[in-house]
């Protein structure tokens, strides 16, 4: 993947491995981004929606659920722009090759967040801990289950991809 960045946009030409799995991204997110809290499988209500800190903060229920409702809408606030670049990346069988996706500067926020949304999503449903993500041998990673193989290795994908996005944003512009 190549990303470059002009004065409004990030542009990530794509591989067709890496447009596989963007698109799967984006339609997983866009599948549970459309869901209520209470309405998400109990793995990614654990990543996503957790209470723990409303709890520790001693809010009340009322609160704790106007904090699940403004999480919701926010995530449910990017599912136009997740059916954007769902659609510039192509349907399944298209020719993957040298797919670009193009990201607006002022929605790159909103990308590095659903890109770390799926990461935590897949990492809970996975049961993927520290001691998982910590792994750094071919040989460690080897005695893992397939599942959580996968799964890290698309944890560790989206995460470098969210490193380049910090990256570009952090260099300026190149000019439009």
């Amino acid at each position: 993947m190549r990303l470059t960045r002009t004065k409004s946009l990030l542009r990530f030409t794509c591989g067709p491995l890496e447009t596989r799995l963007l698109r799967n991204v984006f339609t997983e997110l866009l599948a549970q981004y459309r869901l209520k809290p209470g309405e998400v499988d109990p793995n990614t209500a654990a990543a996503w929606y957790s209470t723990r800190g409303c709890q520790t903060a001693g809010m009340t229920a009322e609160e704790t659920q106007d904090w699940l409702n403004h999480l919701q809408q926010l995530k449910g606030g990017s599912v136009t722009r997740l059916e954007d670049w769902s659609a510039q990346l192509g349907r399944p069988g298209q020719d993957p090759d040298n797919s670009s996706l193009h990201v607006r500067l002022e929605d790159a926020d909103s990308f590095i967040t659903a890109l770390n949304d799926h990461r935590l999503r897949v990492a809970s449903c996975r049961q993927i801990g520290q001691r998982e993500m910590d792994v750094e041998s071919p040989q460690a990673l080897a005695v893992l289950p397939v599942a959580q193989q996968e799964a890290l290795f698309e944890i560790h994908i989206l995460a470098w991809l969210i490193e380049d996005t910090l990256r570009a944003l952090e260099a300026g512009s190149g000019g439009d």
